[in-house]
């Protein structure tokens, strides 16, 4: 499907070369602890539009569709990336009629091509890495949050998937989700990097799923290859391999 443009025939700009709104008014800091707490009642969603393959890895498209959020509001978009804190990117944003976020051009408000010009994001990516955007109003009360993981790190199984997402980028960390599983089952997690292997008990909770922080086991600065699994449960056997150290975020 093509990007949501004011005008079929409108070029994709990307929000790195966006002109960030002149706005005086102060608005709420968003930190990593209260990363991807949605206010109650709103959802924040990225639309991918069609891949383009370069030299520099895939080229990603995005716009972002918001619902609940109050109308006419100006609002600063947020930006997460790996190895940083969260950072404000364009103030002033809006949603339009269709939930799209836009530049309106009115008076108090981002200015993009034309008036409710939608703000299209680029971005490159490498296995695992999330893509991490915030829609935030001045005073902080007003919060959605929306993840993208164009290249996950994944496996299904019946009913159960077992997937990796990094949390720095050479994933020396990294979040494991297991979802699907029978409630309150007792997990055995191993990681393997080489020779070395480490494991540990995990319970999921009464919906069947667990999620948490693993440490990934690097004996130096070279690439790796590490596997996750087998995590075995309620008829489900489930693996993940990716790679780890440096290298290993290259974009795909």
């Amino acid at each position: 499907m093509a990007m949501l443009t004011t005008q079929a025939v409108r070029p994709i700009v990307a929000l790195v070369v966006l002109m960030i709104a002149s706005l005086s008014a102060a608005f709420a800091q968003i930190d990593a602890k209260n990363w991807g707490k949605n206010t109650s009642g709103l959802t924040l969603l990225f639309y991918e539009g069609p891949r383009q393959k370069s030299a520099q890895g895939t080229i990603l498209m995005y716009n972002l569709l918001g619902k609940g959020f109050p109308a006419d509001v100006p609002y600063t978009l947020w930006q997460w990336k790996l190895d940083s804190e969260p950072k404000s990117v364009m103030q002033g944003v809006s949603f339009d009629q269709r939930g799209v976020l836009v530049c309106s051009g009115r008076p108090g408000f981002c200015k993009g091509a034309g008036l409710n010009d939608p703000i299209n994001i680029q971005a490159t990516a490498a296995s695992g890495e999330p893509k991490r955007m915030a829609v935030v109003s001045s005073d902080g009360k007003v919060a959605g949050f929306a993840e993208a993981v164009p290249f996950p790190i994944e496996a299904s199984d019946h009913n159960c998937k077992l997937s990796v997402v990094r949390t720095d980028s050479l994933a020396s960390a990294v979040m494991v989700r297991a979802i699907g599983f029978a409630p309150n089952q007792r997990l055995t997690l191993t990681i393997r990097s080489g020779t070395e292997e480490a494991s540990t008990d995990k319970t999921v909770d009464s919906q069947g799923n667990w999620s948490g922080v693993v440490s990934v086991p690097l004996s130096g600065p070279a690439k790796a290859a590490i596997t996750v699994g087998p995590v075995i449960g309620q008829g489900c056997k489930l693996t993940v391999s990716f790679d780890a150290g440096a290298g290993s975020n290259h974009p795909l």
